[in-house]
């Protein structure tokens, strides 16, 4: 009798297995994870990172992480009349973190995977490496390894990063709702890697320059050490829609940046993927004075001097992006949504995207 419950037992198990979806997907043309029709490599060729406590993701010579050298840096010629474009609505950068704000997460290869289902005519994007991407089906459930308390950002974009510490895949989930019976739907789900350059390959299509979720986004760590260390994301009310930017023969997004959602129709618009800067010569005194001593502001522009901040989105107001406060718990006096409020806009300016602005180490 004992002999045929263990039986059982094991038989049971193994059915389970069987109907779980696999989280290294090995089976030429499906991918078990999303059951779409696609083929990816096995995720253990890159080792997995220790310590996620602060780590910058994207590798040291992405564009995200290596400083302007402002020995070779110039600002564009028309600088001053594209930061009046970029100030024409407000004149103050928002750094509001209550919605539209990407939370974030730190998940295992035990976080268990739990489906969401894409809108009728939205696909999963695999992009495990930047040489392509691969779709999923229009409106197909995906896997995904969600913590149970996980909530996707508050406001219309409900964004949410997953980032699996055992094999450094970056999950984002984008228009994330979740129903009363807890079941999610999206409106877009990708998949990417933290040790690839940051720029995913062309047809990635998840925010408006082309990019994922987690790039630039400014987290807590980061300011509690005092530096940032990579640069930033910006959004405005619009980039220069790809008429406008080819009507002043620029392009209609700035390279290695791969696409626009840029709807601006003033003459000096900026295109989506252009570098934004605080001026180097700016001192820190000035800069604690208009930053009127909070710790965030201080450290946000201090790395606009070494860093600066690319154009990659549109939104209803100038805007940086920082972690979202459901997972990053802000201190109200060390970040807070008003506080670049007294940054001057002459501070601003536009780097030239037809010069070098960097020196690879």
């Amino acid at each position: 009798m004992h002999f045929q419950i263990l039986l059982w037992v094991v038989a049971s198990v193994l059915l389970i297995a069987s109907c779980a979806p696999s989280r290294n997907p090995q089976t030429p043309g499906v991918d078990q994870v999303t059951n779409a029709p696609l083929t990816i490599s096995p995720l253990t060729a890159v080792p997995p990172i220790e310590d996620y406590g602060c780590y910058r993701p994207y590798g040291e010579v992405s564009i995200w992480n290596v400083p302007l050298d402002w020995s070779k840096a110039r600002f564009h010629p028309k600088s001053d009349a594209m930061m009046d474009a970029f100030f024409k609505s407000d004149s103050w950068i928002g750094a509001d973190t209550s919605r539209y704000a990407a939370n974030i997460y730190f998940v295992t290869n035990k976080t268990p995977l739990r489906p969401v289902t894409l809108w009728v005519k939205r696909s999963f994007r695999n992009a495990i490496d930047d040489f392509s991407v691969q779709f999923g089906e229009p409106g197909a459930t995906v896997w995904v390894p969600l913590p149970q308390d996980a909530q996707p950002a508050p406001g219309t974009d409900g964004e949410l990063v997953v980032i699996n510490q055992d094999t450094g895949e970056e999950w984002g989930v984008m228009n994330g709702e979740i129903d009363n019976q807890g079941q999610w739907y999206a409106g877009g789900v990708y998949r990417y890697h933290i040790q690839n350059s940051g720029i995913p390959p062309k047809g990635f299509a998840h925010r408006g320059a082309g990019i994922g979720s987690f790039a630039g986004i400014v987290r807590p760590c980061e300011v509690e050490r005092g530096y940032i260390g990579h640069a930033v994301t910006i959004a405005y009310d619009s980039p220069c829609a790809p008429e406008v930017c080819q009507a002043n023969n620029w392009p209609a997004v700035v390279p290695p940046f791969t696409k626009t959602d840029g709807e601006g129709r003033w003459q000096f618009d900026i295109p989506e993927g252009a570098r934004l800067v605080i001026r180097p010569e700016i001192p820190k005194n000035e800069i604690a004075k208009a930053c009127s001593g909070v710790k965030g502001c201080i450290v946000w522009v201090l790395n606009m001097q070494e860093y600066g901040g690319f154009i990659v989105d549109n939104s209803g107001h100038p805007k940086t992006y920082a972690e979202g406060d459901a997972t990053a718990n802000w201190d109200n006096n060390v970040w807070s949504a008003g506080m670049l409020r007294n940054i001057p806009p002459s501070w601003y300016a536009v780097i030239d995207w037809n010069y070098p602005s960097t020196t690879l180490r």
